[in-house]
C-alpha cells in the first residue's frame, strides 16, 4: 500500500431508499454494468487524488477510505493533494447534487474544471465514510455488485420502478440501468457474487418478493479486496 496524504491546509449516485448510482456527469456514458471493467483500469503507477472538501473531518474520512482501498492495490499508488487539480477530483461543492463518481478512467472524459466525484456533505461520519468507500470503488473501475450476473436478489421490480419514479424522479431507463441491467462485454473481471460488498446497494426487504434484503456494508469485504487486488496486480492488464 502507498498513499500520500495532503497537507494541513473518478457517474454513480449512492443512497436514498434502496439507494442509487448513475453516471458521474453528462460527459460520461452509462454503458456496461459489471463488477470491474478492465478497460477503465488506471495504469500501473501513481494516481493523483485532489480533495476539494470544505470540512476537515470529511477530508480525514475520505483519506481513511482511500487508505483502506490502497492496502489492496499493489499496482497503484495514491498521491493525495488539496485542491481541484488531479486525475480523480473529489468535491463536496453544493452546486452539485448527489453522491457519484466517474467509473475508473472515464474521469479523463470530464473537463478539468469539473469534479470527477461528488460527495454530499453530512454530519453522519459513518454513513459519509461508507459512501466514500463506495464511490472510490467506482473511481477505481468497480461496478455495482447488485448487478452481478449471478446475484440472488428476488427483485419486486414493479414496486422498485414505482418507488424510484415517485421518490427520486427516475424514469424506467434510469432504474433499469442502475439496478437491473446485467453486465456484457469482453472487458469484465467478475468474481463470485458478494452480498457483503461495499459496491452493493443496501436493499430494503420490501423491495424483494421474498422479503430478503441486504444491509448496508461499512467496510471492504473479502470479495472487494480480492477483486481490487486482481484488477491492480501489476502488469496483469497491460500495466
Amino acid at each position: 500500500m502507498s498513499i500520500t496524504a495532503p497537507g494541513s491546509t473518478t457517474h454513480s449516485f449512492y443512497p436514498p431508499h434502496i439507494n442509487n448510482d448513475t453516471s458521474a456527469s453528462e460527459h460520461t456514458s452509462r454503458t456496461k454494468r459489471g463488477i470491474a471493467d478492465t478497460s477503465k483500469r488506471w495504469p500501473d503507477g501513481i494516481v493523483t487524488v485532489a480533495l476539494d472538501l470544505k470540512d476537515q473531518k470529511s477530508k480525514a474520512l475520505v483519506v481513511d477510505a482511500l487508505r483502506e482501498w490502497a492496502h489492496h492495490t499493489p499496482g497503484l499508488q495514491f498521491r493525495v493533494v488539496d485542491g481541484k487539480e488531479g486525475d480523480i477530483r473529489i468535491s463536496d461543492d453544493e452546486g452539485f447534487n448527489g453522491n457519484w463518481s466517474a467509473i475508473g478512467t472515464d474521469a479523463k472524459k470530464i473537463p478539468l474544471h469539473e469534479p470527477t466525484m461528488h460527495l454530499n456533505r453530512s454530519d453522519d461520519s459513518r454513513g459519509f465514510r461508507r459512501t466514500a468507500l463506495h464511490e472510490i470503488g467506482h473511481a477505481l473501475g468497480l461496478e455495482h455488485e447488485h448487478q452481478h450476473p449471478e446475484h440472488d436478489i428476488n427483485w419486486k421490480e414493479s414496486s422498485v420502478y414505482k418507488a424510484f419514479e415517485q421518490d427520486d424522479n427516475w424514469d424506467e431507463e434510469d432504474v433499469y440501468n442502475n439496478l437491473f441491467k446485467l453486465p456484457t462485454g469482453n472487458d469484465l473481471l467478475i468474481t463470485s457474487y458478494d452480498r457483503r460488498s461495499i459496491m452493493h446497494y443496501p436493499i430494503h426487504p420490501s423491495a424483494t418478493k421474498d422479503s430478503r434484503g441486504v444491509p448496508a456494508n461499512d467496510s471492504l469485504s473479502e470479495g472487494d479486496k480480492e477483486i481490487i487486488r486482481k484488477l491492480y496486480t501489476p502488469k496483469r492488464f497491460g500495466g
